[in-house]
């Protein structure tokens, strides 16, 4: 009955721990910078909330990369709504993705809306 209790206790985790990784949230934040070129292989966006990375994930059937890219370059210095996945660990340089950005409403445009 304990090992029971125990590996459904480690199957808890294990199931929480993926869930947190693969299932995107949402945050509203400000795009500070967002460039066409691609640093490791990948596009990044920095926001005031935190860095993020854009590449296509094959395994989500993400192929979008550049469309998402061009829309933060052209929301830039905006508050957009960003849905993403993932973790960020500095260790190990590891960056939320971003899987949608949104313009977010009812906010006032800076900079001229470049």
């Amino acid at each position: 009955m304990k090992i029971k209790i125990i590996l459904l206790g480690i199957v808890t985790f294990i199931l929480l721990v993926l869930y947190s990784y693969f299932v995107a949230d949402t945050v509203v934040t400000k795009i500070t910078d967002a460039q066409m070129t691609k640093v490791d292989g990948r596009f990044m966006i920095a926001t005031d909330y935190r860095p993020f990375v854009n590449y296509d994930a094959k395994y989500r059937l993400k192929f979008n990369s550049g469309t998402v890219q061009n829309d933060a370059i052209k929301l830039r210095g905006q508050m957009v709504k960003i849905k993403k996945y993932g973790w960020r660990i500095p260790l190990f340089s590891m960056y939320e993705n971003i899987v949608k950005i949104e313009e977010e409403k009812g906010t006032p445009k800076e900079n001229g809306g470049r």
